[in-house]
């Protein structure tokens, strides 16, 4: 629940794993602040949310996201929420 973009090539970014019966119809994934403000939109899968948003590093804090995704056997929209932790350290 938590990544650190902190450019030292470990978990610098944040995307859902997705496995099982799902597929790309219908992907969206989202983040949004704490004022629900959306600040990370991609609709391709594998893309991450780097910690920033208009190229100026979010602060520490606790984000909501937002996934929507495809069944493969009937292409139904399913949609998952939950929260991420985005810790810098350092004073980054």
């Amino acid at each position: 629940n938590a990544f650190t973009p902190d450019g030292d090539g470990f978990n610098n970014t944040f995307y859902p794993v997705i496995s099982g019966a799902y597929s790309n119809q219908g992907y969206e994934f989202l983040i949004f602040n704490r004022w629900g403000e959306l600040i990370f939109e991609s609709q391709t899968v594998g893309e991450g949310w780097d910690g920033t948003y208009r190229d100026h590093k979010c602060q520490d804090g606790v984000y909501t996201w937002k996934l929507k995704v495809g069944h493969t056997y009937d292409y139904e929209i399913e949609e998952f929420v939950g929260h991420v932790s985005l810790l810098r350290g350092g004073g980054n």
